[in-house]
């Protein structure tokens, strides 16, 4: 079994082979559970909280961003984010791929200011604190990306390319050139859930045993659950529901299909059993998110 995780990344691409980057609004209500469930990519994930709290989860770390705040998640790092607080929360998302801050492989700019901070496991996030002037100026740097984005005027891309070389080398001189590259030891725990969560997100739309997920890591059922509760606290089963339900509410918005035909879709054998935990983790049923996504964007 390969246990590179590099290869275990989100099966989404971001952009296209010619600008490799996109920006996204984020909106807590469109995911199961009202939360962004765990996940990894290949590409930089930069986010900046726009209203509310929000609580990230980056591997074993957890922490409270709040509005006005930011973060670089590095590539392949496995995290999620849940709203807290009364207040709705909002959030944008920067998800790049590093080739955009380099040229190729092989070249200076890419060995000597990519690659290395990329490769090193002992570097999973950088926060963006307001208390700090160079990170606050970054998060305004984001914003001004987002604004660019959103605008597609002339040149965007452009600029963007510009805006982010300008934010990595900012953090690389401040922070991440002084850090060491020594690798961590291997965390068997995440190794595992990296290959669990890759074979969920391949078969989803098919029937799924717990069985046959602790046949893929190589695993006992008991110790399976373990590794997941440790690490996500949640079941495996947990996360397969909330992914077939995150999966499902994308369909509602994006297709035609109907509420019979996204729960066939996406490994529902019940209707009924499909419309009940849709509500329990969207708070609405399906045909009311459909209605209420209408014109939404």
């Amino acid at each position: 079994m390969d246990h590179n995780k590099n290869a275990l990344h989100e099966n989404v691409k971001h952009g296209d082979i010619g600008f490799p980057m996109k920006v996204y609004q984020n909106d807590f209500t469109k995911y199961a559970g009202q939360k962004i469930q765990w996940h990894w990519h290949e590409e930089l994930e930069f986010v900046v909280v726009t209203s509310g709290e929000v609580q990230f989860s980056i591997a074993s770390d957890s922490f409270l961003l709040h509005e006005g705040e930011g973060i670089l998640i590095n590539a392949n790092v496995l995290h999620s984010m849940i709203p807290v607080g009364i207040r709705p929360a909002y959030m944008f998302t920067i998800v790049a791929s590093p080739s955009i801050l380099g040229i190729e492989k092989g070249f200076l700019l890419t060995s000597k200011y990519v690659d290395p901070f990329i490769n090193n496991r002992n570097l999973l996030y950088e926060v963006f604190s307001q208390d700090s002037e160079w990170q606050s100026e970054l998060v305004r740097q984001l914003n001004q990306i987002y604004d660019l984005y959103e605008q597609g005027r002339f040149g965007y891309e452009y600029r963007i390319h510009n805006i982010l070389c300008r934010i990595w080398f900012e953090l690389i001189e401040r922070r991440w050139r002084y850090q060491s590259i020594v690798k961590k030891p291997k965390d068997i725990d995440e190794e595992r859930i990296y290959e669990a969560i890759e074979f969920i997100r391949k078969n989803y739309q098919s029937k799924i045993s717990l069985e046959e997920i602790c046949r893929e890591i190589n695993v006992s059922k008991s110790e399976c659950c373990r590794c997941f509760q440790r690490k996500l606290k949640m079941s495996p089963f947990e996360y397969l529901l909330t992914y077939r339900i995150t999966a499902a509410a994308k369909l509602l918005e994006t297709s035609n299909l109907t509420v019979v035909e996204i729960a066939l879709q996406t490994g529902f054998s019940s209707n009924s059993y499909f419309c009940k935990l849709f509500k329990k983790y969207m708070s609405q049923t399906p045909l009311e998110y459909r209605e209420n996504r209408k014109g939404t964007g």
